[in-house]
């Protein structure tokens, strides 16, 4: 069965195998930004040093870095993005088969700059906020490390399956790809829910990982669904029942 292009502008170009470098380059070079930004944001924002966050850290001991003394929390806050960013940029040039629009580059760059400046701004006011505990925080920073990991090995898993000429046109379904048919979205509503968790609480971390479960059940997930069918038709008829579960295992 031939393949469908994508023709918005906005999406990944899927059946459109032709690299766009331009593109890439700014998504790379965009994305490698946020770390510093972040950790600047937090540290010199005036809500971050009228209520303590910035220095010292509310009693959290600082961190010694190549010499430099740091403060813990916007440290490891500022470092959760700045390693989703790494994790993008790999993905960008080396495990993206799919032709990256300069308006999905652009999009994709400061979209998730105002959210992640806007929670760096939420996590700024934690010394006053009755919801901000070191525990939440542990909690979530490591949901969204392992969230981040997750979605990097599932990716190397089906790039490996990919790989293999036996399996050109094959649905990957190998690996965490036999939990949910969409682990990596799985994975980004678990570092979603972990980064409000650990910035600003359980109810925040409610709105983040709420706008990516909405985001992917009215858009993403429909519209991937409907190109797999048509792509690979009875194969992925097959995957959905061996695999029933789109997002949360068990549940959805």
């Amino acid at each position: 069965m031939a393949e469908k292009k994508e023709t918005d502008p906005m999406s990944m170009q899927r059946g459109d195998y032709t690299y766009n470098p331009r593109a890439s380059l700014f998504f790379s070079l965009g994305r490698a930004l946020t770390g510093p930004i972040q950790y600047y944001l937090i540290t010199r924002h005036p809500l971050g040093t009228l209520f303590g966050v910035a220095s010292p850290p509310m009693g959290f001991p600082p961190i010694t870095l190549l010499g430099h003394t740091l403060p813990r929390l916007p440290f490891l806050i500022a470092l959760m993005p700045g390693v989703l960013s790494a994790k993008h940029i790999l993905w960008a040039n080396f495990m993206m088969a799919e032709r990256m629009t300069g308006q999905f580059a652009f999009f994709g760059v400061v979209a998730d700059l105002m959210y992640e400046s806007i929670t760096s701004l939420v996590f700024t006011g934690a010394a006053i906020n009755p919801l901000f505990s070191e525990r939440y925080f542990n909690v979530g920073f490591a949901m969204y490390m392992g969230g981040v990991a997750l979605e990097l090995v599932a990716e190397l898993q089906r790039m490996h399956f990919k790989s293999k000429p036996e399996n050109k046109g094959k649905v990957c379904k190998s690996g965490f790809w036999g939990i949910t048919r969409h682990i990596n979205y799985t994975a980004n509503v678990m570092f979603g829910f972990g980064y409000g968790l650990a910035t600003g609480g359980p109810v925040y971390a409610l709105m983040t990982g709420g706008m990516y479960v909405a985001n992917f059940l009215t858009n993403a997930m429909p519209s991937i669904e409907a190109y797999c069918r048509g792509k690979y038709g009875r194969e992925w008829e097959a995957y959905e029942r061996e695999v029933p579960y789109q997002l949360f295992p068990g549940l959805y």
